[in-house]
């Protein structure tokens, strides 16, 4: 294995050691990346400027661009921290003891997590990937975004695999797992997102908050003949576990 020169390459197998100025650099967009975020949280997405951002941080303006070109690549910068985050929890999942179902039900959980922990700036993910932001990105952020969704799509589409090979899917299933992942991210995503930002509407203000999720994901799983079926196993149970056992640090933070 040829060691890398660069640890933003994603084809790298072995990464070198950061310098101590490219730690503080690293140290300092993650800083500047919470202040950009407490922005969103309060003003939404229209509301965060790069002079608000400078304004509201203690770094000169001339700092704060040399990390962001301007609000195009902030929001990449966001999306990619983002999908950082899903993709450790993700991996803290699949270690998760269980069936190949319970693991993709953690999984479901990690989206879930991030997107009440990050309610404005887990959008970020889909606001990336309009042309307003893709013409004025950098080709490099641009970049790097993609091979995250690589990396967590390809992790998915292992599970799925692995679920076909164990039987807890049938065979025929093989040729469709782009379209499971895909319904499983669609399903997952957007139920989180909108039981995390439209709470006062009537659809979802009447719902039972802590089980909403697992009863679309159960829907979901059971059309797919995901094995074991939601009449076999307790998944109320297996919900609350993952909570406790996968995801306890990410819950207290909640509480």
């Amino acid at each position: 294995m040829q060691k890398c020169d660069s640890n933003d390459n994603p084809k790298c197998f072995i990464r070198r050691a950061l310098t101590k100025r490219e730690q503080n650099v690293m140290n300092r967009e993650l800083e500047l990346l919470d202040v950009a975020e407490k922005i969103m949280a309060h003003e939404g997405f229209s509301g965060l400027t790069m002079d608000k951002l400078v304004a509201a941080c203690d770094y000169s303006k001339g700092t704060v661009y040399n990390h962001f070109a301007n609000k195009e690549d902030l929001f990449c910068a966001l999306s990619t921290k983002g999908m950082k985050f899903i993709i450790s929890l993700v991996k803290r999942a699949l270690k998760m003891q269980g069936s190949s179902r319970e693991k993709c039900l953690a999984i479901v959980y990690a989206h879930q997590l991030h997107s009440q922990m990050h309610v404005t700036a887990s959008f970020c993910v889909l606001m990336v990937k309009t042309p307003a932001v893709l013409e004025r990105a950098s080709t490099g952020r641009i970049a790097i975004q993609r091979e995250l969704e690589m990396e967590i799509t390809l992790l998915v589409d292992e599970l799925i695999a692995q679920a076909i090979e164990a039987g807890d899917m049938t065979p025929n299933r093989r040729d469709d797992i782009n379209a499971v992942c895909f319904a499983l991210w669609s399903m997952s995503f957007g139920s989180s997102a909108i039981l995390a930002s439209a709470q006062d509407t009537e659809a979802v203000a009447r719902l039972d908050m802590s089980n909403a999720l697992l009863f679309n994901m159960n829907v979901l799983l059971d059309g797919l003949k995901w094995l074991p079926m939601s009449d076999e196993l307790d998944y109320h149970a297996t919900w609350q576990r993952i909570g406790k056992e996968v995801f306890a640090a990410e819950v207290a933070a909640l509480s």
